[in-house]
């Protein structure tokens, strides 16, 4: 496989891109989200995102120094319809106490990273966060009750979850990682109480609410609106998002392949559970691109993706390399499934975000 510095050695020649050497003049313990700077993308760009990437790191590590498993069908199946209501009392009587127990692992994991990150502790408000995990999570039992399909939780609260994303997100994109990782929690709580076969039927519902959560949705649809019908960009992203799921993976699959024996926090790369999160992950990377394609910059990547991306990352032991080396592979899937302008769209992007994530940052 190329090294990537000889993949992307072209210099870009199509799209915008935020000013990122504006953005290193000022603090990076977050990224400002008040008022973006358009400017044309030229070679040096690349190295403007790696200098502010490498130096939003170094602050960080200075303050700290200061697809669920498949179920094999059984007899017990045919009897579901008849223990659904059964099931349906259990989750909601549980829930409450779920969302509790929850909220104790995220701050075991991510307590210390309030001061690292110069999160302000009053915008972390746990009661909202519960109330908020409460609800979704109520709509999704009620649905599984309501014998309503999978398909149609995205209309009943597809946009309650893009309201909620975007209310944390505005606050602190942070933010996202202690919502996101409350859900996560919660619902492993809830499918701990169900029978293997009993969690095969109701974790489709934990899926739709899991996406909604971590791919901007929401934003990508506001980006989208703002564009003319006939756009290269717009339909650049529309080739991508038929392909997006596909795309995610494959490039899953050769990563294994590339790391052998690899093991995070939550398991081996060929664990279900973590296979699941991990091709997610490389969907959320599309779409996030998606979102800077649509909009003209990198933004998106700058303010959401990649501070989320390193605060949660290192504490589930997710390596560098291995990001680097999906990033790598992402190209080329998109290369080989895309035409080659739609590619030259998403190329100024692809290759921003790799250097942003390469082992240049993280030198230290």
């Amino acid at each position: 496989m190329n090294n990537i510095s000889q993949v992307f050695s072209q210099p870009a020649t199509t799209g915008t891109i935020e000013n990122l050497d504006v953005l290193m003049s000022q603090d990076t313990s977050l990224p400002n989200t008040k008022n973006p700077v358009a400017a044309s993308l030229s070679i040096g760009t690349s190295s403007f995102a790696v200098s502010w990437a490498k130096k939003y790191y170094n602050t960080v590590e200075a303050r700290d120094k200061q697809k669920p498993q498949q179920i094999t069908q059984t007899p017990e199946l045919t009897n579901f319809e008849e223990n659904r209501a059964k099931i349906f009392d259990k989750l909601s009587d549980k829930l409450k106490t779920a969302i509790e127990i929850a909220w104790n692992s995220v701050e075991a994991l991510l307590g210390e990273q309030i001061e690292q990150y110069a999160i302000d502790p009053t915008s972390i408000e746990p009661k909202e966060i519960a109330t908020d995990t409460r609800n979704l999570y109520s709509k999704a039992i009620d649905a599984y009750g309501d014998r309503e399909p999978v398909f149609r939780l995205s209309v009943l609260v597809g946009k309650d979850i893009i309201e909620v994303r975007r209310k944390y997100a505005l606050k602190n994109p942070l933010l996202l990682v202690f919502v996101t990782l409350e859900f996560h929690y919660t619902a492993k709580i809830l499918l701990g109480y169900l029978s293997e076969t009993e969690r095969s039927q109701f974790v489709p519902y934990l899926k739709i609410i899991d996406d909604y959560l971590h791919i901007p949705y929401g934003e990508i649809n506001l980006a989208a609106a703002n564009l003319a019908p006939n756009s290269k960009a717009l339909s650049a992203v529309q080739h991508l998002l038929s392909y997006t799921t596909q795309i995610a993976g494959a490039v899953y699959e050769k990563a294994i392949s590339h790391h052998q024996g690899y093991r995070s926090s939550t398991g081996y790369l060929t664990d279900p559970a973590v296979k699941n999160s991990g091709i997610r992950d490389v969907e959320i990377f599309q779409n996030y691109l998606c979102w800077c394609v649509l909009e003209g910059s990198i933004r998106p990547v700058q303010q959401e993706l990649f501070p989320v991306c390193l605060m949660l990352y290192p504490k589930l032991h997710v390596s560098w390399d291995l990001v680097q080396d999906m990033l790598l592979i992402l190209f080329w899937e998109i290369s080989d499934r895309l035409p080659a302008e739609d590619v030259m769209i998403f190329l100024p992007y692809l290759r921003t975000v790799t250097e942003m994530f390469s082992s240049e940052v993280f030198e230290n």
